[in-house]
């Protein structure tokens, strides 16, 4: 069940990621800039009494002494603390201030107060509060930003809260705006239990979306606004001193009702740690719990050695403070991520980001160093611009060395995560070999239960009759000499199927089980779940739609499915499910036309492979179109989006014409697909598809072939050309045309060929025409050919039609110029940009 949103948590949700969090961040900046300016008194203060005093700070050298009262600071009286404040900002100048103050025994005296700049122990500790205060608004962001339930949105109110306990915002002389900030702080103080014991209550399951409406989650912020309203009641009547008993008892009921939630909180946290009966959610809480342990950890003894060792021969050791950086960072990693948080993913990717993140700062800090010490020493230049770009230069080079990094630890620590995903690759290969289905789903069936060990395994697919579904055959139950088995069946209409049909992504079991139950799941899900005794559920997706699933029950030995597992079944779906539906669609074409010829069931086959129609989003629309010259062909077109929005596209040309070009065509559907979903880039698919097509040995073939890469979100197009005829860019503002050429050879003829990444920015209005040589050597009957230059001003002339438009009269043009009689295939597509994301 995905949770609906109301109008208002819309609102409130954008609101909070384009708003709130902005605003938080901008009023930050000034903090920063002027921590190192900011003035030290040498004492801190609470409700107006001096609390500690610096023996070494200005303050002990003017004789002020803990218990004493504030009465004035710099000539301004003060009554509230939200006065001190005032009254102490801006003295960046660090000019002698004057306290009036009334010591213990009553007396009041008058002394003044050179303040100094802060200290290395107080600078490390405030710029370490702001980076976890701005870790926090970030990590918040993202996740509300990536899930829009309760979960996420309690997440992100305690990050918003933490960030502005930590990184502060800047404090003015004017009363009105301290008592502003003093009274928010007020009352996101008294929120907060509220919000915790509220995460707690719904982290890190889903399936509590449905009752985050309910009155009892709502009823959890009352005390604290009771508590801020006659806090702020009485303030405003006067009916408070700083100090007085008024004052004492609001802060004990408050204090008691703070521990109560918190408490709450940790034994609702503490409950599901131990629970034994759902080891999903027990590995990410015991993710969490290592995060709040050395996170918080080394934060409490940093602050024990500044408060009681201030002198502590220890080196470094105010940079503890930044362990709680880990807090939200385990919490974020917890809900964002689907499937088991293992302790071998956890501590590679902590090893991972762990050795990037220390060359990066070694690789800064040396040439910071060196780069610092030339431009002072020799040339008694200015080093923050050379540093600045430095900084960004390094930002660039995260990515690349994040994946060398990643596959040397993969080759050093992990050599049996290679070998398995060397067989899943190796089962994608063998696969593409397999001509009927059944020879395909035993394959698949007997290669998963090598690989995995799962204690029950099937393999679930459609059938249309009686009543349209999934089937699954279990292995036999009989004897040798009497087999049995036993189908299980899910309709299609089945809530599981329209889970796996939305998620589209490995599912484990207690995920289904909180969605199915939230919605009042139907008798047939429940019961498959508990026939198979399922753990995970890996749906098979082809095109748009649920082609079927792999239902995997639990591992022998008791090991859950790791990250890895997940990522490894995600790619071999993708490719098992064109495999597996174009197996089936050749099969059932067969059946249904034995007395047609083998080309119309190819041509059948090769349609269903191909986009059915344009496809349209707010920013783009794309428009292909194919014509074989005989009733299969080895033209192929493709477009679709990725999960982040990309629109990825390729169109190819398989030299020869009939079956074997058909053939060839579909394997590279096979292979192109694979990559693209996993993300691979242009230069590296193309790179790795010729590796594919020259290893299938296909004397005499070869394949021309573009893909481009366009995210609507920079607009940026990143392409490679293996020996396409090249694609023709219209610029909307200009009048000239642009071909898309870079690339390389051909695809089958070399493997070891090089290949070059373009890179183009596409604006709106801007369209994309990408053809075959079909369109351009279509000749007429004096033997004259339509020519390329012939074909773009035709496009040209008619570039305000619809993609679709556009081809069909491309097409009925060359066909007017050549006849009836085609020469080669035909192929062609359109990409018109409307305009970017925001």
């Amino acid at each position: 069940m995905v949770y609906q949103q109301t109008v208002f948590e819309k609102i409130s949700r954008l609101v909070s990621l384009f708003v709130l969090a902005p605003l938080l961040f901008a009023l930050t900046l000034p903090v920063v800039v002027n921590i190192a300016r900011k003035p030290d008194y040498g004492f801190k203060v609470h409700r107006l009494i001096v609390v500690s005093v610096d023996p070494h700070g200005p303050a002990a050298g003017s004789g002020l002494a803990p218990g004493d009262r504030l009465v004035a600071l710099a000539d301004r009286p003060l009554s509230r603390m939200h006065e001190y404040y005032a009254a102490k900002s801006g003295n960046y100048d660090l000019h002698p201030v004057a306290i009036t103050l009334r010591t213990g025994d009553g007396q009041s005296r008058r002394v003044e107060i050179q303040p100094v700049r802060p200290s290395q122990t107080e600078l490390i500790h405030s710029y370490s509060e702001w980076v976890v205060g701005l870790t926090f608004l970030f990590i918040g962001w993202w996740v509300l930003r990536c899930r829009p339930d309760p979960v996420a949105r309690n997440f992100f109110s305690l990050c918003l809260i933490f960030a502005f306990f930590l990184v502060d915002i800047p404090d003015h002389g004017n009363l009105t705006y301290m008592l502003a900030k003093d009274s928010l702080r007020t009352l996101l103080q008294l929120l907060l239990p509220a919000f915790f014991l509220r995460f707690f209550l719904q982290f890190p399951s889903r399936h509590h979306a449905a009752d985050s409406g309910h009155p009892s989650y709502r009823l959890l912020l009352v005390p604290g606004w009771i508590l801020f309203l006659l806090i702020a009641g009485l303030d405003a009547a006067g009916l408070t001193t700083p100090g007085g008993t008024t004052e004492t008892v609001l802060e004990i009921v408050s204090t008691i009702y703070s521990l109560g939630y918190f408490i709450a909180g940790l034994v609702i946290f503490g409950r599901r740690v131990l629970r034994r009966d759902r080891p999903l959610q027990r590995s990410k809480l015991r993710v969490v719990l290592l995060g709040l342990i050395c996170g918080l950890l080394p934060f409490l003894a940093a602050m024990v050695i500044g408060n009681f060792l201030p002198g502590s021969p220890l080196p470094h050791w105010q940079y503890l403070s930044l362990s709680v950086l880990l807090v939200p960072i385990s919490f974020g990693l917890a809900i964002m991520r689907y499937g088991a948080l293992d302790k071998g993913f956890v501590v590679r990717i902590s090893l991972v980001y762990g050795l990037v993140t220390l060359l990066v700062l070694l690789g800064y800090f040396l040439i910071v160093g060196l780069v610092g010490s030339t431009l002072a020493g020799f040339f008694d230049a200015n080093t923050w611009p050379v540093l600045v770009l430095i900084a960004a230069l390094s930002g660039l080079a995260i990515l690349p060395l994040r994946n060398l990094v990643q596959v040397w630890i993969d080759n050093t620590f992990y050599p049996a995560r290679r070998a398995t995903r060397r067989a899943i690759n190796n089962l994608a290969e063998d696969l593409t070999g397999l001509i009927e289905p059944d020879e395909v789903v035993q394959a698949i069936q007997d290669n998963l239960r090598t690989l995995y060990r799962p204690e029950s395994f099937a393999l679930f697919l459609p059938v249309a009759s009686p009543d349209p579904g999934f089937q699954a055959d279990l292995p036999s139950r009989g004897t040798d000499s009497h087999p049995e088995s036993e189908a299980l069946f899910l309709p299609a209409s089945s809530g599981l199927a329209h889970l796996l049909d939305r998620l589209r992504r490995p599912v484990y079991r207690e995920e289904i089980e909180d969605c199915l139950l939230v919605g009042d799941a139907d008798s047939a899900s429940l019961q498959l779940l508990t026939r198979l005794e399922i753990a995970l559920i890996v749906p098979l997706i082809t095109g748009d739609r649920l082609l079927g699933f792999m239902a995997f029950g639990a591992k022998q030995g008791g090991a859950l499915y790791s990250q890895d597992d997940l990522a490894n079944l995600r790619v071999l779906a993708v490719q098992a499910a064109s495999l597996v539906e174009s197996r089936q669609l050749y099969q059932a074409s067969l059946g249904r036309k034995r007395l047609e010829t083998e080309l119309e069931v190819a041509r059948d086959i090769q349609a269903n492979l191909l986009p059915d129609g344009p496809l349209c989003a707010d920013t783009f629309t794309i428009s292909g179109r194919n014509e074989p010259c005989r009733m299969v062909g080895g033209d192929y077109f493709d477009y679709f989006t990725l999960e982040s929005g990309d629109l990825y596209f390729a169109i190819a040309d398989v030299s020869g014409k009939g079956i074997p070009a058909a053939l060839m065509m579909t394997s590279v559907r096979v292979a192109f697909r694979q990559e693209a979903q996993a993300g691979v880039g242009p230069r590296v698919l193309i790179k790795r598809l010729n590796e594919v097509v020259t290893a299938l040995g296909s004397q005499g073939h070869f394949i021309c072939f573009f893909c481009g890469l366009w995210s609507p979100t920079t607009g940026l197009l990143r392409y490679c050309n293996a020996g396409m005829e090249p694609p023709v860019l219209f610029r909307r503002s200009r009048r000239y045309r642009q071909e898309l050429r870079k690339g390389g050879p051909v695809l089958g003829v070399d493997a070891t060929a090089h290949y070059r990444e373009g890179t183009i920015g596409l604006a709106p209005g801007d369209r994309l025409f990408l053809y075959t040589d079909g369109l351009t050597e279509e000749r007429n009957a004096n033997d004259e050919f339509f020519e390329a230059p012939r074909l773009h001003n035709l496009v040209a002339d008619h570039l305000t039609d619809a993609p679709n438009e556009l081809l069909g009269k491309v097409f009925a043009q060359v066909n007017a110029f050549g006849g009836p009689e085609r020469s080669d295939d035909r192929t062609a597509i359109i990409l018109e940009i409307h305009n970017l994301q925001n």
